[in-house]
């Protein structure tokens, strides 16, 4: 049961990430489509897997000589500097309790930095047992290619199945605000990991914490985990650094900026959620970095369905006792 656990949780992530590569990939495709023109009598638009093909091109050649140079580097982050700091953080935080001190407050504060090691060394393996299976993500493009030429048709077809009527015009709404909340989230995870990565990779630099750029980088693509990512990102920083009180100060000050300022901002518009803190535990419970990685955008289409439901049953309601007025 535990692998298929598994299996599920990585089938979920690999999927979230090619949703996510085609919604960054979208707007290049079709600019590339109104620009270029098949050469004949008839100037169509270049074929949209053609289009589809080329921004891979521009995209993995350059990425894939400046992975084969970054990748040593970012192995011995990952595998023995990473590590290391947290280790050396929680060595140096068994700090005795004042004798004044309630004994239960001394148990509560020694559960609570017992599950905040264990979380964060929880999510810190899966990066490490991720990085082993980095192959499969070949198959985030794969995907995001069959979602990008594709999904247009998918869409025309389902909705050719409905009846016509209401029911079909709901489908064509439903379509278009589950698409509508990925793509929101789509972008508000982007600036997000961008804003993250470029704030701390700068504060790091003049903070001089060692490897303050990959730090930053690392940064940035957990900004993906909610919770899970900045408190690992916490540790790390602070593992490194040779005045980790600085580096306490900046990155609480910046999580209240980007946590309570900045994200709800940038997910509003598209993902309505009033309960994103319950929603990310409660799939961290379910299945640590993996459930929280997914947690919002299955919470965000579920949300959406469940909105149209009630609103399609309300309007049958609403149908059904205008006909019965009539006779």
């Amino acid at each position: 049961m535990g692998r298929i656990i598994r299996f599920l949780g990585a089938a979920g992530i690999l999927g979230l990430l090619a949703v996510f590569f085609s919604y960054l990939l979208a707007p290049a495709v079709d600019a590339i489509r109104r620009r270029i023109n098949v050469v004949g009598r008839r100037q169509r638009p270049l074929p949209r897997a053609a289009a589809i093909l080329l921004v891979y091109a521009m995209l993995f050649v350059p990425g894939a000589l400046v992975w084969r140079a970054a990748a040593p580097v970012i192995e011995q982050w990952v595998r023995v500097t990473a590590p290391a700091a947290i280790a050396r953080v929680f060595a140096s935080s068994r700090v005795p309790m004042p004798p004044r001190v309630d004994p239960l407050v001394g148990r509560t504060a020694e559960a609570f930095f017992a599950y905040v090691e264990r979380e964060i060394r929880r999510a810190l393996d899966d990066l490490v047992a991720a990085a082993a299976y980095v192959r499969w993500l070949v198959v985030t493009p794969v995907i995001a290619f069959v979602l990008l030429a594709y999904a247009p048709g998918f869409r025309r077809s389902a909705l050719r199945v409905l009846p016509h009527g209401h029911l079909r015009w709901r489908g064509g709404e439903y379509f278009r605000d589950v698409n509508s909340a990925l793509a929101g989230y789509t972008r508000a995870q982007l600036a997000a990991g961008l804003i993250v990565g470029a704030a701390c990779a700068a504060a790091f630099t003049v903070l001089g914490v060692p490897n303050a750029l990959s730090t930053g980088v690392v940064a940035g693509l957990l900004e993906l985990v909610p919770a899970i990512g900045p408190l690992t990102v916490f540790v790390l920083a602070a593992g490194q650094a040779a005045h980790p009180i600085l580096v306490i100060v900046f990155l609480s000050a910046f999580r209240i900026v980007q946590d309570y300022v900045v994200y709800p901002r940038l997910i509003r518009r598209g993902m309505h959620l009033s309960s994103i803190a319950v929603i990310v535990w409660i799939g961290a419970a379910l299945q640590g970095a993996a459930g929280v990685m997914l947690a919002i955008p299955v919470a965000g289409c579920l949300s959406v369905s469940l909105r149209h439901w009630r609103e399609y049953h309300a309007i049958e309601r609403l149908v059904r006792t205008a006909s019965r007025s009539r006779r």
